[in-house]
């Protein structure tokens, strides 16, 4: 049905629309794991992109501005990717630069967009959205790293702890 990845297009619907960062990060987190999942593949490029705006939004200076800077920095090595993905790399890193001064000098949150450059994925963009529902609440999408279940990951850490101290390394 759509030539782009569909979690890539959810990714870019919540981007454009509701904003919601957090749910940006899940989807391509997802998506990057199950395609190449490499530390410095296109997809984190645009998750560190939704986390720095997340965190830009709730008021984390310091992590918005380290993160800002992986983005760019990843983002600037995938020009070609970005292409194949259809979006104007030069354009997006330079709105990311633009977006961490304005964080530098103090200026409130103002999201950014994505410029979609292919006219097949503005397409597919357009048909994907006609049934996507947003979520309008601005708190909830501030807090809404707040609100998951983590038990499995708090699991995993305190397994890894008791590893560590028994001697043994998790694989």
């Amino acid at each position: 049905m759509y030539t782009y990845p569909v979690p890539y297009l959810a990714f870019l619907a919540h981007f454009h629309i509701d904003r919601d960062y957090f749910e940006c990060h899940e989807l391509l987190e997802e998506h990057w794991k199950n395609t190449d999942g490499a530390r410095d593949s296109v997809w984190v490029g645009l998750i560190q992109s939704a986390v720095f705006l997340y965190h830009y939004r709730r008021g984390n200076v310091n992590g918005a501005i380290r993160i800002a800077k992986k983005a760019v920095n990843c983002l600037s090595k995938k020009q070609i990717e970005l292409a194949r993905l259809g979006v104007d790399g030069d354009l997006f890193i330079a709105s990311i630069r633009k977006s961490a001064a304005r964080l530098r000098n103090g200026e409130p949150f103002a999201p950014i967009s994505i410029p979609i450059a292919d006219e097949n994925l503005s397409d597919e963009f357009n048909e994907f959205v006609e049934t996507f529902k947003p979520n309008p609440d601005e708190q909830y999408l501030s807090e809404k790293h707040k609100m998951r279940d983590r038990s499995d990951v708090i699991e995993a850490r305190q397994l890894a702890i008791q590893l560590k101290k028994a001697g043994k390394v998790p694989l």
